[in-house]
């Protein structure tokens, strides 16, 4: 994200918002954000064809965060059209990798099929953060006529170099709810993965799926609480799972934990499971 300054820079001349509102990139992004007109498509498309990469990446934050306001509780995206047309050019031709990255991202805000195309192109992008936001967006854009290939990229984003690729890789098979034996092995292959996070939502995901070849590998996920959180994944995916034999493995956990509505709530659910 641009710093304080460039946001300043770049983004007052063409919006016209008052220095205040301006003091953080942050800042001057909800500003716009809370301004889906269209001026400020029309300034934010301007500075997507800019020469200057900076200004190109603060366009694309800004088409990005352009919500529909009439709905707040939909939130859903603003100048879908416009902002897809412009987003396709720069997936095109866009040669700044940090650039590339932002469009990645901002395809998930827009919820389009056609960004399906350059996201599944750029699965094995070498730099990590675009491959991040492939993993994130995919999901937001499938289709019925495209859920398939969705699907198989995200198995294969499952197996990244990356932890917080595979991570979200993992959470958007587990958000779109397909279950087949290709999305179950992706799963089961992640159950040990030394990134914590990562394990846990293949975890969840499986334990989700009821597939019980998640038991052994969550007892010893349970057995090891992360310090930093995660035994919630593990917690949760004994509570879709349900089974008699998680009970002791949760019960140990209690007297290390006390007690915690989640662990409760598994606790509960491996009982009623006897």
């Amino acid at each position: 994200m641009p710093d304080s300054a460039s946001a300043d820079l770049v983004a007052a001349p063409w919006i016209g918002v008052v220095n205040e509102e301006l003091r953080s990139a942050t800042t001057a992004l909800v500003a716009l954000q809370a301004r889906p007109t269209r001026e400020v498509l029309d300034r934010a498309c301007d500075l997507c064809r800019s020469a200057n990469a900076d200004e190109r990446r603060l366009g694309v934050l800004v088409l990005a965060e352009l919500h529909d306001l009439a709905d707040v509780a939909a939130a859903g995206p603003a100048f879908v059209e416009e902002s897809m047309e412009v987003l396709l050019a720069l997936a095109a031709t866009e040669p700044n990798t940090d650039v590339l990255a932002e469009v990645a991202r901002a395809f998930g805000y827009r919820h389009d099929p056609r960004a399906v195309e350059p996201l599944l192109a750029w699965r094995g992008h070498p730099d990590d953060s675009v491959r991040f936001y492939v993993a994130c967006s995919l999901p937001c854009c499938r289709a019925r006529d495209n859920e398939q290939r969705v699907v198989d990229a995200l198995i294969e984003l499952s197996d990244d170099e990356d932890g917080a690729v595979r991570d979200y890789a993992l959470f958007g098979l587990r958000e779109l709810e397909v279950d087949s034996a290709q999305v179950r092995d992706a799963m089961l292959r992640r159950v040990r993965d030394p990134d914590v996070s990562v394990a846990g939502e293949a975890l969840v995901g499986l334990a989700r799926l009821g597939d019980e070849r998640a038991i052994a590998p969550l007892i010893d996920y349970l057995q090891n609480p992360d310090p930093h959180g995660a035994v919630a994944y593990g917690l949760d995916a004994a509570t879709a799972l349900a089974d008699p034999r998680l009970l002791p493995t949760l019960r140990a956990l209690e007297q290390r934990l006390g007690d915690r509505p989640d662990l409760r709530q598994a606790i509960a659910g491996s009982t009623d499971g006897r």
